[in-house]
């Protein structure tokens, strides 16, 4: 299997509703490239994490559970670790129905960390954008 096949399920996936799977999916190619794009650092979060990092550049923590979090923590800790270790995410996280890329953190009335589905192409754009992954995206 390669990144490419896990981009390919993933987009499969969000297009048929299965949008957790399709996040799960979308985190695993993540992880995958973070490992091609920084082989030399030995811990998988922290390869996730520099990996995202990378891509972002807009707000870079969040508060969440009280603490503040980097997003790409959140998304390693609360989505890729809950998703593969668990089965599904925490009942204080939830995707919400839009396209665009939007974060709440907690408040009134709904104490959630609400997500929308935009991240999920961002996370499929870091993918196949990065140049660790060209020799799979190309043109």
């Amino acid at each position: 299997m390669s990144i490419k096949t896990r981009v390919d399920d993933a987009l499969f996936l969000y297009d048929n509703g299965r949008h957790e799977g399709a996040f799960l999916n979308a985190l695993l190619a993540v992880a995958a490239s973070a490992k091609k794009a920084f082989p030399d650092l030995t811990g998988d979060r922290d390869r996730f994490e520099r990996f995202l990092e990378g891509h972002w550049r807009g707000v870079t923590t969040i508060e969440f559970r009280g603490e503040c979090h980097t997003i790409p923590r959140i998304l390693y800790k609360w989505f890729r670790c809950e998703l593969v270790h668990e089965g599904g995410l925490p009942v204080d996280i939830e995707l919400i129905d839009t396209d665009k890329m939007s974060l709440r953190a907690g408040g009134a009335p709904y104490y959630t960390l609400q997500l929308s589905r935009g991240w999920f192409n961002w996370l499929i754009q870091a993918v196949v954008q990065d140049p660790c992954n060209a020799d799979e995206f190309r043109p």
